[in-house]
């Protein structure tokens, strides 16, 4: 039987060509992000510096979640680019009726920033309880938490001096329309529009009810541009293939968002991206490039990336190998720094790469200042290695360039 051989993931030399840089170059710096005592907080009650889990950043705001919450964590960047401090607390409760109340547990793992809004997303999964007392019995639990399927948005206020904040509404002003918190429809019960939606998928549905970590169901990746909404899913990956849901939304009814149809006569698109069998932790647009956070499907220590692609084309169904960059290896340490948050964030001028861990090393936190460590990282070039100039053998004859797959 003919064996299906697709193109794999450049090897390093080829990939730190194409990315004018050393793909393990290390982090260039560092920013502390410190935050307020947990009684001091509105609807939490875990360290937040132990558990971040998606990052958004625009002036000097630097938002964050710990996915234990309902609530956006908001800290300020000082002028020197090493700490982030003032840390507000905004509790989502306060500006949607959530199903499971404002102290329920929304597993928030994707922000963005678009068109003056912070974009928020829940993971939409289930998870299987550990073992306890009963051993496996407890193990056969699989629970879902009704605020997992929130997707929405809240306007952002311009306070000047790169403070941005949250608020419910912005009235209209001097011929500026005003701007309103809205979101996907929720109800209690797993059937959420999103979940209900990608369970009749021929590809995902088989998925849907499967737990977090375990190739099931697992939003962990928000990209938004215009009315583009671009979800990049943990699991499931398929075929060795990550998966982003497209979706282009509208606003039904003051503070209601659904997505449209698009011309496949369905309300998404899914889009499958060769990793080598990698997930998606997070997306990240950086100006005209979609930068892909990679990593482990399920809870083991695996390779993580962040991979560019160059041209994004949302009617594109399948990115092969080829038309990726690998721009940048993070390293994988047994049981820590599990690369999850992944942000552009400009300091002394230059543009960065703030990158936050999930299970992070003792060293990044300190319970005493409340602190957690992020790295920074320099931003590579990265061009996909079919788009590097073809190399010359001796004699002058040229490589025979392979053709990608497309869609």
């Amino acid at each position: 039987m003919a064996k299906n051989r697709r193109p794999r993931l450049t090897r390093q030399s080829v990939a730190e060509s194409c990315a004018d840089l050393a793909l393990d170059r290390g982090r260039s710096g560092t920013v502390d992000l410190l935050f307020r005592a947990i009684d001091e907080l509105a609807h939490v009650h875990d360290p937040i510096w132990e558990d971040v889990s998606a990052l958004a950043v625009v002036g000097r705001s630097i938002f964050c979640t710990c996915d234990e919450t309902a609530t956006i964590e908001r800290v300020m960047l000082d002028t020197r680019g090493r700490e982030a401090a003032e840390h507000t607390n905004f509790a989502l409760g306060e500006a949607f009726d959530l199903p499971d109340g404002p102290s329920g547990e929304m597993d928030i793992e994707g922000l963005a920033i678009a068109d003056g809004y912070l974009w928020i997303c829940g993971s939409h999964s289930l998870k299987r309880d550990d073992p306890g007392e009963d051993g496996l019995e407890d193990m056969a639990d699989i629970d879902w938490d009704p605020n997992r399927g929130f997707l929405g948005r809240v306007p952002l206020v311009d306070r000047g001096e790169g403070v941005f904040e949250p608020v419910a509404a912005i009235d209209a002003l001097d011929g500026i329309p005003g701007r309103r918190a809205g979101m996907v429809k929720m109800r209690k019960s797993s059937r959420t529009p999103i979940r209900k939606m990608l369970a009749k998928d021929e590809l995902i549905g088989p998925f849907v009810e499967h737990p977090c970590k375990e190739n099931g169901l697992d939003i962990e990746g928000l990209a938004v541009r215009g009315n583009t909404v671009l979800l990049g899913l943990r699991g499931p990956v398929i075929g060795g293939h990550a998966m982003i849901v497209r979706m282009e939304r509208k606003e039904t009814r003051p503070g209601v968002l659904k997505p449209r149809k698009l011309a496949n006569g369905r309300r998404y698109q899914l889009q499958a991206v060769d990793l080598d069998g990698q997930a998606i932790r997070d997306l990240e647009w950086q100006d005209d490039r979609l930068l892909l956070l990679t990593g482990a499907t399920t809870d083991l220590e695996a390779m993580q990336s962040v991979v560019m692609i160059a041209d994004y084309d949302p009617d594109r169904t399948v990115y092969p190998a080829g038309l990726l960059a690998r721009v940048l290896d993070l390293p994988a340490i047994r049981g820590s720094d599990h690369a999850e948050g992944l942000a552009s964030i400009r300091i002394d001028g230059q543009e960065k790469l703030l990158v936050a861990y999930d299970s992070p090393h003792e060293t990044r936190t300190d319970a005493a200042r409340r602190r957690l460590t992020t790295d920074l990282f320099e931003v590579a070039g990265g061009a996909a290695p079919q788009d590097r100039p073809a190399k010359v053998r001796k004699g002058g004859r040229k490589r025979k360039a392979r053709s990608p797959n497309n869609a």
